[in-house]
């Protein structure tokens, strides 16, 4: 046998291996520890969508107290509420003016938002967490949108809480 011919074979077990048929449906997962430290974690449909509004709404009457830009990703803290991290860039609507990520003053008016209290956070049917503030200002974060395997967005919070979307 020669080599270029085990290596072929052994190319296309990997290839198999890699890019096999998995089932792989994404799913948000809840995490949070409980009084003995376990951590335990929830993956049902519908029980997700409930304890994701659940998770959201405890921002509701809490300050955006910091807007923090990282090469890929951003992280939105609110109060000693707890913050979202997200890969997706959020839009922000206010008064007739949308603003996307790349547009002129994107980041100040992401920025203008910090000392405003959230008047309702929710999520979507559609996967968009919608947070809006009370100067009427909205975020708006289509999760959909993102284009790569795995979270989307990460919501932490006292008391080791960690809920991953």
């Amino acid at each position: 046998m020669d080599i270029a011919g085990a290596d072929d074979r052994t190319d296309m077990m990997a290839q198999e291996s890699l890019y096999g048929s998995i089932d792989c449906t994404e799913q948000s997962l809840v995490a949070y520890t409980d009084q003995r430290g376990t951590m335990i974690m929830t993956g049902d449909g519908e029980a997700d969508w409930v304890e994701q509004e659940n998770a959201l709404s405890k921002l509701v009457g809490a300050r955006l107290t910091s807007v923090q830009f990282v090469l890929d990703y951003l992280i939105l803290g609110f109060d000693e509420r707890g913050a979202l991290t997200t890969l997706i860039w959020p839009e922000i609507c206010h008064e007739n003016k949308h603003a996307s990520f790349g547009m002129v003053g994107y980041r100040d008016d992401l920025c203008s938002l910090i000392e405003k209290t959230v008047k309702s956070a929710t999520m979507e049917q559609d996967e968009t967490i919608r947070i809006h503030f009370e100067n009427r200002a909205e975020i708006r974060i289509p999760l959909r949108s993102y284009q790569g395997r795995g979270e989307r967005a990460i919501l932490t919070g006292p008391k080791h809480f960690l809920l991953v979307l």
